[in-house]
């Protein structure tokens, strides 16, 4: 009996085989671990062993009937045309093996276009389904208008039924894009889709790689990753389903919903892309394509559930405001602990950040907005969120934009600090217990508004501001040598270490704004200090009144006759270019006193005053012994109370500032060339000290 099954056995091996020989094969077949297969649309034949260029495969579905091994490599010709085709990949590359798909030959990218086919209801033009370890390079996609209602995608990566998990290293690079029409959210450009029932095997990715792709004329997003975690409460992974994430150097244009959107990631990163007319934007025939879904905001670039973001380098651009939102950044719904730097955006219909509920700890900083629009204001942050940091931006308007340029919300702290307003429109602040300023620079009007106990107000004397037409042409915002936000700004823990330009932080004091100003910085020299603890005055000269000290909490020279003009003067008639800082307190109701500068006479000086009389700050100027009344301003003037009064004076430029805050800013087109420092009072008596006097 032993014998006699031996030999059966045998018999029934050859049997079956000889049997599976003659039938298709049921699964696909592996090939040989590190082997290039050639695709040629034009002269490939299914037949040949595609290993060559010469013994092209000529289909793609040649191509998906094989399950590849680690090291493999797929090439399609360039300039070959793919039509009613598509790629649904299979196998598995290892660490250092990935399978790579790439183009080989001279010419244009090989074009994948799919039109209306599809798997199970789904059309793609690249399919990765339930694998590791490929790198996507160097195609054309698209599947131009088409009638039929479903889900469509460039480059569909899905994690989903037998044989979902984890999953490692995709690299999507230089892929061509263009007019795929898809019916929802879940459709467009480049999704990562991890989907499945609360029984289902969840699915995640580590090693996202997408780079150097363009996608236009896409719905419904751009490039997206996302989980049915949000809606299976038997999933985990809401917030890291995605790790080790970076989005770099795309290129995306006219999206029927949002440009580029990260859910559930750990520390994306997303770096020099730019978007483009995001919201409704698409070209399409509606009478081919009339299936689009409704849609009420959209975002350009932004995160949703997510820890860690780093959004910097990037640009966008005419993002619309349909029902709401419309900004080209967001911090959405629980995201934390994440950044936008260095980040230029114009033209975007709802403003220039949205910060949703559920946030907290995030930080905007060293962006510039040129004109962005106004549908939501400049910033807009809806009750729920937690702490925001903005710091060291630049929001410039000078179109229509009348609402807020800032704002709060009801619950975290928003904290502005070192940023530039230039409201050349009518765009208005917010105060709130919900907000802090501090050393921010504010230009135009309501300038005064903020309540900011050490902002700047007046012109920031940008280099050439508004003529930036991208990221990289935004030199404009740049400040003058002649600046007074260069150190004047606050220190900021972790700031990044460099500001928009790249410059390393900081040159000296903080700058305010997105520039740290690089050149040289010569330390202040200071012509002349006194604040009368020695009682001698014997080194002023005076003209009129009655002088003499008095102690006002410190020993101050003081100015007691009420009737005439009083002077008194002090320094080197040769000084021209130099600030002049002093504290006056004015004693004479409806009375006047204030800072001489150049002053070379009783006939030829300038006058920065406070009057009483109108609650005004006053800048005259004296040539020839006319007095001409030049620039003026409304300040709160309190007899009684001293005043922090500043005059800078460059060249034929004239700064007046009073309590921190710029209020006179005039240029003398026949100005008087150098002269001392002084205070002048009439018919008033006041009260001075801390004179310092530097250059």
């Amino acid at each position: 009996m032993v014998r006699r099954r031996k030999a059966v056995l045998p018999l029934l091996v050859l049997v079956s085989l000889l049997l599976a020989s003659l039938m298709p094969a049921a699964s696909p077949v592996a090939m040989a671990a590190g082997t290039t297969y050639y695709v040629d649309a034009a002269q490939g034949d299914d037949n040949a062993s595609g290993t060559s260029a010469t013994s092209a495969w000529k289909t793609l579905a040649k191509v998906n009937a094989v399950t590849f091994a680690p090291g493999d490599r797929i090439l399609l010709k360039a300039g070959g045309v793919w039509s009613n085709q598509y790629l649904d990949l299979k196998g598995s590359g290892v660490s250092g093996s990935p399978i790579v798909v790439d183009r080989y030959g001279s010419g244009s990218k090989p074009m994948i276009h799919f039109g209306n086919t599809s798997v199970n209801g789904e059309g793609f033009g690249v399919r990765l389904r339930n694998v590791s370890y490929w790198e996507i390079n160097n195609l054309e996609i698209t599947s131009g208008e088409q009638p039929t209602d479903m889900r469509r995608s460039g480059v569909l990566v899905v994690g989903e039924g037998t044989g979902a998990g984890s999953f490692k290293h995709i690299y999507i690079r230089n892929i061509d894009i263009h007019d795929v029409f898809g019916t929802d959210r879940r459709t467009g450009g480049i999704n990562f889709h991890a989907r499945g029932t609360n029984t289902s095997v969840e699915s995640t990715w580590d090693d996202i790689l997408i780079e150097n792709n363009t996608v236009v004329n896409v719905a419904d997003t751009g490039i997206q990753t996302m989980t049915d975690a949000f809606s299976n409460s038997g999933w985990a992974h809401k917030y890291d389903a995605f790790k080790n994430v970076v989005i770099r150097g795309n290129y995306v244009e006219k999206i029927h919903r949002d440009g580029i959107l990260v859910r559930a990631a750990v520390a994306p990163l997303i770096e020099y892309n730019t978007t483009n007319a995001i919201g409704n934007a698409c070209n399409v025939n509606t009478g081919i394509v009339n299936y689009l879904d409704h849609i009420a905001v959209v975002a350009a670039q932004w995160a949703y559930y997510t820890t860690g973001a780093v959004f910097q380098y990037n640009e966008a651009f005419d993002t619309r405001k349909l029902e709401g939102d419309g900004q080209p950044w967001d911090f959405d719904i629980q995201v934390t602990g994440s950044v936008y730097q260095y980040n230029y955006s114009h033209n975007n219909q709802g403003g220039t950040l949205l910060v949703m509920n559920n946030t907290n700890d995030n930080t905007f900083r060293y962006n510039i907005s040129q004109n962005d629009l106004d549908g939501n204001g400049a910033f807009n942050l809806v009750n729920g969120g937690g702490n925001l940091y903005v710091y060291n931006n630049v929001i410039y308007r000078s179109g229509t934009q009348n609402r807020a340029l800032t704002h709060a919300s009801d619950t975290g702290m928003a904290y502005y600090t070192n940023n530039i307003f230039y409201n050349g429109a009518s765009g208005q602040y917010t105060n709130s217990p919900r907000m802090t300023y501090d050393h921010n620079s504010f230009y135009g009007l309501n300038a005064s508004v903020p309540s900011d106990p050490n902002k700047i107000v007046g012109n920031p004397q940008f280099v050439s501001p508004n003529t930036a037409t991208g990221r990289a042409t935004a030199d404009g915002y740049k400040l003058l040598s002649t600046s007074p936000l260069i150190n004047a700004g606050a220190a900021v823990a972790n700031n990044g270490g460099k500001d928009f330009y790249g410059n390393a932080l900081y040159n000296g004091a903080p700058d305010i704004g997105a520039f740290e100003y690089a050149g040289s910085i010569t330390p202040p020299v200071t012509l002349l200090s006194d604040d009368f603890e020695d009682n001698d005055i014997s080194d002023w000269t005076v003209s009129g009144g009655s002088w003499g000290t008095a102690t006002d909490g410190s020993v101050t020279l003081s100015q007691n006759t009420s009737a005439g003009e009083a002077v008194a003067y002090k320094g080197n008639g040769i000084w021209s270019d130099y600030t002049y800082s002093a504290r006056v307190k004015l004693l004479t109701s409806f009375g006047n006193a204030g800072l001489l500068f150049r002053y070379a006479d009783n006939a030829n000086y300038y006058l920065f005053r406070l009057n009483d009389s109108g609650d005004k700050a006053e800048l005259y100027k004296k040539s020839g012994g006319t007095m001409t009344l030049v620039s003026s301003a409304g300040c709160t003037v309190n007899p009684g109370q001293w005043a922090a009064m500043k005059v800078k004076v460059v060249g034929s430029s004239i700064t007046g500032y009073v309590d921190g805050v710029q209020l006179v800013q005039w240029t003398d087109s026949s100005a008087l060339a150098a002269g001392k420092i002084g205070i002048r009072m009439v018919s008033s008596t006041a009260r001075i000290d801390d004179v310092n006097v530097v250059q």
